[in-house]
């Protein structure tokens, strides 16, 4: 019998982190910036499903001290992991008593409104502790941070508070990728504010804006530090990416064939009855599903590859397995690796084929990857 060398779990179902090219991404994004701009890495929601922690750990080898995630939980989680360094929390921090826990973790958290200052400055008071935040300006997201109004307002207060200290300002670009003209006047409103809080009052920060639609076209956007997610993990945030640089995509999603059958023609796959072979088929079933984050919006769409050929998905996708037609690939057996994500001889799939099936963007499609399904470093 054939012994299947298979990653330590039990379920055949797992996704692989190639740190040779998320370093490789590092490396190239550093030497793009000029060498007196600080970097930021966005890992929020698991790292774009790319897993945080493993994440964590491997940036942390390239000498980043700074990341950013999504929520306390996120940041808890990191320092679990022995995770150091600068932790910013982007999301909104409420009720406002979490700032205490923000405070036990040593996370620094985002401020957008006076109301949320005023609560960071007695928490302040109370345990007789200078407390670092960073401030975020809504220029035309529409989503958190203070309005350009409000923020004159923050930054005043702000620079009267002994016991806190603003060590960042940041905004968000709404289109940086479509449009220039709107991403210009988003640049302009925030550096107003920012040499408001320089030259009036004396603040010293570091302002970032520049995400990685950002990073690529507009070199002038990098201001003090850049802030970037997508462009680490290889995938592009625009269609002619590549003009800028050539990243490598860092994450693959592997199965193996846990069950074949021989089937004859007029047989029907899965739920509905959508698919029905027209010849005798050999279909295999690989235990992977929507409950895994595997969209059904790829049934009978989408492909995998096994034995570095392309095959259909046939039937409709179920929670936890997936049925594909193996008809054509020679000598097809349990336990063969298939390639949902990635890479097998000289065939690819990429997550932004998956995204177009799904009428989406590349980075949802790798967000929406469960958390229970195993996060390997190779």
């Amino acid at each position: 019998m054939t012994k299947i060398k298979s990653p330590i779990f039990f379920r055949q179902n797992w996704i692989e982190i190639d740190k040779s090219d998320l370093h490789f991404n590092f490396k190239k994004i550093k030497e793009y910036i000029a060498k007196d701009i600080k970097i930021m890495l966005v890992i929020k929601s698991n790292a774009y499903g790319h897993g945080k922690v493993e994440i964590a750990k491997e940036i942390q080898k390239d000498g980043i001290s700074q990341v950013a995630v999504d929520s306390l939980e996120e940041g808890i989680q990191l320092r679990q992991a022995g995770i150091k360094g600068n932790i910013l929390i982007l999301g909104n921090i409420f009720p406002f008593e979490n700032f205490q826990v923000a405070m036990a973790h040593s996370l620094t958290p985002t401020i957008c409104s006076i109301s949320q200052l005023l609560a960071l400055e007695n928490l302040a008071v109370r345990l007789n502790k200078k407390i670092n935040f960073h401030l975020s300006v809504d220029t035309g997201m529409g989503r958190i941070g203070s309005t350009s109004e409000v923020a004159y307002s923050i930054l005043q207060k702000a620079s009267q508070v002994s016991e806190l200290s603003m060590v960042g300002m940041y905004t968000h670009f709404a289109v940086a990728d479509t449009d220039l003209i709107f991403t210009q006047f988003q640049l302009d409103n925030f550096t107003k504010i920012v040499e408001f809080a320089r030259l009036n009052l004396g603040l010293s920060f570091v302002a970032h804006v520049a995400n990685s639609a950002a990073l690529f076209k507009s070199k002038h956007t990098h201001l003090d530090m850049v802030r970037f997610g997508l462009a680490l993990y290889g995938l592009m945030p625009f269609k002619t990416s590549e003009r800028f640089l050539k990243l490598k995509p860092v994450l693959s999603w592997k199965a193996r064939i846990t069950f074949l059958k021989r089937v004859p023609s007029g047989f029907s796959i899965s739920y509905g009855r959508t698919f029905v072979t027209n010849k005798a088929s050999i279909i295999a079933t690989v235990p992977v599903g929507y409950g895994d984050g595997y969209n059904r919006l790829l049934s009978n769409k989408g492909n995998v590859l096994v034995h570095g050929k392309r095959c259909p998905i046939v039937g409709r996708i179920t929670m936890g397995m997936t049925m594909v037609d193996v008809t054509d690939v020679k000598n097809v057996a349990l336990g063969d690796e298939v390639v949902l994500i990635g890479s097998q001889g000289k065939e690819q799939i990429k997550t932004d084929e998956l995204a177009k099936i799904q009428n989406t963007i590349n980075y949802e499609v790798t967000c929406a990857i469960s958390e229970h399904v195993p996060r390997i470093v190779v």
